[in-house]
């Protein structure tokens, strides 16, 4: 049912996003590949946050969404190894081209023999997500348009429209923005995740990652590493809980920081480190791992309780 708007001239707005959480649960989870007997399929929806409307001013339809969407897939690798994780896609926007979507994929479990099917999903999921993701827009005006405007006898010709999507240009070298970024081209990234016990407490394993030895360490206080190797800033500092910092390698996109989080959780005479790095480049998540895990992890572990935090840490 049309709402009262003679000519189509007021501004008339809908709220889409219950609709657009169904849209993407029967399109999505349909999508699967299968590939020299690996497999991957989309298995489910986790979450759909954000806005999603359809509105109508001076005879014009348009849509206004941003969305972070994250789904759960689920494949096997050649020898019938079962393979689970997720794929956060960070932004789907009505000013977002179908090329400039960036897809975050993790695996529950980390490992050598389940990468296959992280690539099959990288290769042949993703460019079907993009496919649909690029409908959205369009279908979204279809499904709603009618539902906020008159028809074209009853007032002005409607033209139904979304804003022109422009693609974003790389910030200024000064610009370090407070969340993870990636300018110039597209760039697709993953998430890790892992844990490491460490034979200390909660409080000391803290104080040396965020040794004020080395760091600066406030929210918006900068560091530099292995002679600007490493650059980052503390985004989140939880005593003795929780660190968050933007972070980035030299080698990266110019502009680019991924958002690594340190979880440290206390136990009975251990306490377990658990990391969430978001945000690393598609081909660079064995090198970031390798590096943190032999200049971090392994260098604390072998020396601490020999040596002040100060001179733990390798840099």
């Amino acid at each position: 049912m049309v709402l009262h708007n003679p000519n189509n001239w007021h501004w008339v707005n809908k709220d889409a996003s219950s609709w657009a959480k169904s849209y993407f649960e029967e399109r999505l989870t349909k999508i699967e590949a299968n590939e020299s007997g690996i497999t991957a399929k989309i298995d489910s929806i986790l979450d759909v946050d954000g806005d999603v409307d359809v509105s109508q001013r001076k005879g014009k339809v348009i849509t206004l969404f941003d969305v972070k969407i994250r789904l759960e897939f689920n494949g096997k690798t050649a020898d019938d190894q079962k393979v689970s994780g997720t794929i956060t896609i960070p932004e789907v926007a009505h000013d977002t081209a179908e090329d400039e979507y960036v897809f975050e994929i993790s695996l529950y479990s980390e490992s050598k023999e389940k990468e296959p099917v992280k690539e099959l999903v990288r290769t042949a999921i993703v460019p079907q997500l993009r496919k649909v993701l690029g409908k959205f827009a369009g279908d979204l005006i279809t499904e709603h348009g009618k539902d906020i405007q008159h028809a074209p006898d009853s007032g002005p010709v409607s033209k139904s429209t979304t804003p022109t999507p422009v693609k974003s240009q790389s910030p200024a070298p000064v610009a370090k923005p407070a969340t993870p970024v990636s300018a110039g081209s597209i760039l697709n990234t993953v998430t890790l995740t892992d844990t490491a016990e460490f034979q200390t407490t909660a409080e000391e394993l803290y104080t040396t990652f965020g040794s004020p030895n080395i760091f600066e360490p406030k929210v918006g206080g900068k560091f530099s590493l292995f002679g600007g190797n490493v650059e980052g800033e503390f985004l989140e500092l939880e005593q003795i809980k929780k660190i968050v910092m933007n972070w980035r390698l030299l080698g990266w996109p110019s502009g680019h920081f991924s958002k690594l989080t340190l979880v440290f959780d206390q136990g009975y005479n251990v306490t377990t480190l658990r990391y969430f790095w978001e945000g690393v480049p598609v081909g660079q998540e064995d090198v970031a791992k390798k590096n943190f895990g032999e200049y971090y992890i392994k260098s604390i572990k072998t020396t601490f309780g020999c040596i002040s935090a100060s001179a733990i840490l390798p840099w």
